[in-house]
């Protein structure tokens, strides 16, 4: 027997539906009228029956965009319960994803493209400000409405340093997709700052000047490599046009090291002004607005060059040669010309063994007294900056060294923090004219000190294990094992006490459904503590879909992919059905399996996968009835 169609909704608390534009097994999306504003306004619907993570990040997304006050930003009006659903009254931007704006074009002008980022940053700089990471950057995120305004819009998996992000974001968890997120969200979305962003916009301004994405949508062992490698083809090679300048800011936006990014949007936004010759708001509507009608928009921007060109050229150059002057008057050579009978000059040195910190993270710290009639007397503008002296290093050991320092020649003393190693030394410094007459001050007095090596110290072990999947809680049920005299030892007080610094060992986490984890660690002789947060994956169950038609679409909790289950842990897509079995690997839980045919007709079925189990669902389409069942065996 067919079921009654549903009653079109006409209102939802203060606001009149006006059509639905989307619809998914957790919620709708609808054009509605705001009572009073006199406008449209889009109408985001979540269902209570979703997940509580589903409907947290629903909440969250409204909170932390109604503090948004942004041009570049759709504007959130109101969040409320109506019934059994939660809803969202936010801006209707009536015009085109950034998306399907680059499908249309197959990839956009260098000065389009230019703009568009040029708008976003400026959006998300604003959220940046707020402590907002968006998360999710996307072409599919981004608006641009029939007027040339540019939207940034979805905010649903944002982390806010204001907003816990308990039972939401856990350890180790991938949010995103999969072709716009950095190395480190795939590792771990929770520890990710603004630079997480600044990659995924490189990743967009890539695309559209190429109309593809730099790496494929699909979540597989390669595809993670690549990213993580910074392995993809350089925009010019697929479309020649590509301006230097466009491809430098790609370049340096999808670093894999995220300290070789951009660190802040406003250093791409003072790269991208200086190009734009009309930045005001109307004007840059104006452009965007032929943008969408598909017409040029290259005189917003300044002429390449011109007279005025090499007169600014001369000054800059002129500039360039005073800072020139300026820079070896700071840097002391003067006083080498000038005054080698009244100055000195010296630098420190510091020694650390290689199997200690990476040089980018010692501490070190100095600072220098002059001793004058019995006292000393800080010196409060000698500047000492340490770097690491590559031509210097040796097999077991590397040199951080201070930058060349001049002062009058006397007695000095120098004190030095050095990994919290306080080293001082009292020190007589000669003039330039006499430290040339002997070989080992020539070129300056060296002071050179040495990091000790600290015997080991007793090392603590803290583990937590959890499902990776759910996030449940498996410390207590867990065996933990250490690898000693050749034999794995459960985990017990006597072995925790008997662990140091400074050495190798092998750990291992066992649970009954769960595939075990090994761990190989090497502990570093200032690393008193080891902390292990171990996600263990179930052994997977099978669902499968027995299907007596072609071409009926599924989705698994509302998304046309998945996530396998097993060791690979692959994303794929959900390709529509043949007639006949469709086996899914997944991991332990509970599911909504939704079938589909075209726009009209759709099931959905709750459906429970334990592991090492298989679960039989059978479908059934009747074309003459036009009536679709789905029902667990």
């Amino acid at each position: 027997m067919m079921k009654k169609p549903a009653k079109p909704i006409k209102k939802v608390g203060k606001y009149t539906i006006v059509s639905k534009i989307a619809q998914g097994g957790m919620g709708a999306v609808y054009k509605a009228k705001h009572p009073t504003l006199n406008r449209f306004v889009l109408l985001k619907k979540l269902t209570l029956r979703g997940s509580p993570q589903f409907i947290e990040r629903f909440r969250r997304e409204a909170r932390i965009m109604m503090d948004f006050k942004h041009d570049n930003i759709v504007q959130v009006y109101d969040h409320f319960k109506d019934g059994s659903s939660y809803y969202i009254a936010e801006e209707f931007v009536d015009g085109v994803s950034l998306e399907q704006l680059i499908k249309r074009e197959r990839y956009l002008s260098n000065e389009a493209a230019a703009l568009i980022f040029y708008e976003v940053c400026k959006a998300l700089q604003h959220a940046h400000e707020k402590g907002v990471i968006h998360r999710d950057m996307k072409p599919g995120n981004i608006l641009i409405s029939n007027q040339g305004e540019v939207k940034l819009v979805d905010f649903g998996i944002a982390t806010s340093m204001e907003d816990s992000e308990e039972g939401l974001t856990r350890d180790g968890m991938t949010l995103g997709t999969p072709s716009y997120i950095p190395p480190e969200q795939i590792d771990n979305a929770k520890s990710v700052d603004q630079r997480a962003d600044i990659y995924s916009l490189g990743v967009v301004l890539y695309e559209m000047l190429t109309g593809k994405t730099p790496f494929p949508g699909s979540f597989n062992a390669e595809t993670i490599a690549l990213i993580h490698k910074g392995k993809y083809t350089p925009p010019k090679r697929i479309n020649p046009k590509t301006a230097p300048a466009l491809s430098k800011i790609i370049a340096k936006s999808m670093k894999p090291n995220r300290r070789r990014r951009f660190q802040d949007l406003r250093q791409i936004i003072r790269r991208l002004q200086r190009r734009i010759k009309r930045r005001d708001p109307a004007s840059i509507k104006r452009a965007l607005k032929r943008v969408i009608q598909g017409r040029e928009i290259g005189d917003i921007y300044k002429p390449r060059r011109t007279w005025m060109f090499w007169v600014l050229f001369a000054l800059i150059l002129g500039a360039i040669l005073s800072a020139g002057g300026y820079y070896l008057y700071l840097k002391g050579y003067h006083y080498e010309i000038l005054q080698p009978d009244r100055y000195g000059s010296f630098v420190v040195s510091a020694r650390i063994p290689s199997s200690y910190k990476d040089p980018e993270d010692i501490y070190i710290a100095a600072v220098l007294y002059r001793e004058a009639e019995g006292e000393l007397v800080r010196i409060e503008d000698a500047a000492f900056r340490f770097r690491s002296k590559q031509n210097e290093q040796q097999e077991d050991s590397y040199i951080l060294e201070s930058e060349r320092l001049y002062l009058e020649t006397g007695r000095y003393r120098l004190k030095v923090n050095l990994e919290g190693q306080l080293h001082w030394e009292s020190f007589f410094l000669g003039s330039r004219s006499l430290q040339k007459q002997h070989l080992d001050t020539s070129s300056g007095k060296r002071l050179e000190i040495r990091l000790e090596q600290t015997p080991p110290l007793p090392l603590e072990v803290r583990y937590t294990v959890s499902d990776i999947r759910s996030g449940a809680e498996l410390t207590d049920s867990t065996a933990f094992f250490v690898f000693l005299n050749d034999r794995w030892i459960r985990w017990n007080r006597k072995i925790a006490g008997s662990l140091t610094t400074g050495a190798g060992y092998r750990f291992k986490v066992e649970r009954a459904g769960y595939y075990p984890q090994t761990f190989n660690l090497g502990i570093k002789p200032y690393q008193p503590l080891l902390q292990l947060q171990v996600h263990l994956i179930p052994y997977p169950g099978t669902l499968t879909i027995n299907s007596d038609a072609d071409g009926l679409r599924i989705l698994l909790d509302d998304s046309p992919s998945y996530l396998s289950g097993g060791r690979e842990r692959i994303y794929s897509a959900l390709e529509p059905l043949e007639a006949g079995p469709r086996e899914l690997i997944l991991d332990p839980g509970e599911y909504l399996l939704t079938v589909k045919r075209g726009d009209q007709l759709s099931h959905s079925l709750p459906v429970t996968i334990f592991s090492e189990k298989n679960v039989q669902v059978n479908v059934h389409y009747d074309k003459s009835a036009k009536v679709l069942d789905v029902v667990i065996e």
